[in-house]
């Protein structure tokens, strides 16, 4: 069984926008991983996010996040 939270689509259209593996993601930093699900979930954007990745990043409440697992995939 696999005991990784199902990300939001929001934090899945990202991660797909980046091309960073989420298993990978979840296999190096679960806590963190964890605590993004949380972030994404309670964003008050939540539900009207645009689904324009571009543009969202940079108010993206997992955007420090997603720089470290940019970095370590490089």
């Amino acid at each position: 069984m696999d005991s990784q939270p199902a990300l939001p689509l929001p934090l899945r259209q990202m991660f797909k926008y980046l091309e960073i593996d989420i298993k990978r993601s979840f296999q190096i930093m679960p806590e963190s991983m964890k605590n993004a699900v949380v972030a994404c979930q309670s964003c008050e954007k939540f539900h009207v996010c645009d689904y324009d990745s571009e543009s969202r990043y940079f108010r993206c409440p997992n955007r420090s996040l997603l720089d470290q697992l940019e970095e370590l995939a490089a």
